[in-house]
């Protein structure tokens, strides 16, 4: 499951120019977000908060995803039991809530 998580993020970070990388390892995976590719500047301030991350932490969770949005890094880490189809659908859910992510970006 780990490979499929890992191609997943990085099908995000193709799609989505606010997601400035990503990692994982096995099913622990992270998203960064930043205003602007080039510079890595992050979405949200060092210190926490700014107004687009608790925004996208809300999209998620009236969705039905779960996960820790701290600082300007959205995190992925499903249960150990995910199913592929499951890991699909999460990210699906993710992808749209990067929406909001986009918009704050630079020049936005």
């Amino acid at each position: 499951m780990g490979h499929i998580l890992a191609d997943l993020l990085n099908e995000l970070k193709a799609e989505h120019p606010s997601v400035g990388d990503v990692r994982s390892i096995g099913l622990l995976g992270c998203l960064e977000l930043v205003r602007d590719r080039e510079t890595k500047e992050p979405l949200a301030p060092y210190s926490g908060g700014g107004e687009v991350m608790p925004k996208i932490a809300a999209y998620l969770r009236e969705h039905g995803v779960y996960t820790y949005v701290w600082r300007n890094l959205l995190h992925t880490n499903p249960p150990l039991c995910v199913s592929a189809a499951e890991l699909r659908e999460v990210m699906a859910v993710v992808n749209d809530a990067l929406a909001l992510a986009d918009a704050a970006g630079v020049g936005a």
